[in-house]
């Protein structure tokens, strides 16, 4: 299935992981300075979308030789909006990625200097995640790895790794782990406690089930 991968104008530690999760098959979305990653990593955008205050005047005239087709075969598609408006960069192009019916979202540079940025970044993909339980959400940045759990997920990793379960909703019940250090069967997390931190892989795979509510869980690779 083709997914569409998401840059995000925040940290992106890790230019060799992201080159190497990135197929020829993918739709690269620009949230305006997040373009500067896609270009970095010797890409073509196929979207930029924001108001652009984040993306230098320099990449902007890049991006318009490239619309020309000057730089490349499949011209880029700037999506501009008002600084005003009631909608983040991020969701706006979150927004398109989902009109375009893109099921598998994979996100890069996320984590930045804006807590406030984060949080709401991370509660509208909860949302959007647990509304349409077809869509997947993958977040990357350095070793870590962060999804949406509001069914099931499967990680796969070394025995070591670090998996973080993190409700975000008010609880989340009918916790069952398989693969973990510290097991849980028909369990409940609550919001704001810290039980589900820091479990360790025993097995390279990890399946968690939960039959109500919604967590991040966060794989953090060795």
């Amino acid at each position: 299935m083709k997914r569409a991968v998401i840059f995000v104008n925040g940290n992106l530690s890790n230019f060799s992981r992201a080159k190497n999760i990135i197929t020829k098959e993918d739709y690269l979305i620009a949230v305006d300075g997040g373009v500067k990653y896609i270009l970095k990593l010797g890409l073509t955008p196929h979207a930029v979308i924001g108001d652009f205050d984040s993306t230098p005047l320099s990449i902007q005239k890049k991006l318009t030789k490239i619309r020309k087709g000057q730089a490349c075969l499949s011209p880029t598609t700037l999506i501009k909006y008002p600084r005003k408006k009631d909608k983040t960069d991020f969701e706006l192009a979150i927004n398109f990625a989902l009109e375009k019916k893109y099921h598998q979202i994979i996100i890069f540079g996320i984590l930045g200097d804006r807590i406030d940025h984060f949080m709401a970044n991370i509660f509208l993909l909860a949302k959007i995640q647990t509304e349409n339980k077809l869509i997947t959400v993958k977040i990357f940045e350095g070793n870590k790895e962060i999804y949406i759990l509001n069914k099931e997920i499967i990680i796969n990793g070394q025995i070591g790794d670090e998996i973080s379960i993190i409700p975000v909703s008010s609880k989340l019940q009918g916790v069952v782990t398989d693969g973990l250090e510290y097991q849980l069967n028909n369990g409940t997390l609550f919001f704001g406690s810290t039980k589900g931190i820091s479990n360790v892989l025993n097995k390279t795979s990890s399946k968690i089930i939960v039959t109500d509510g919604i967590a991040l869980v966060v794989h953090l690779r060795k």
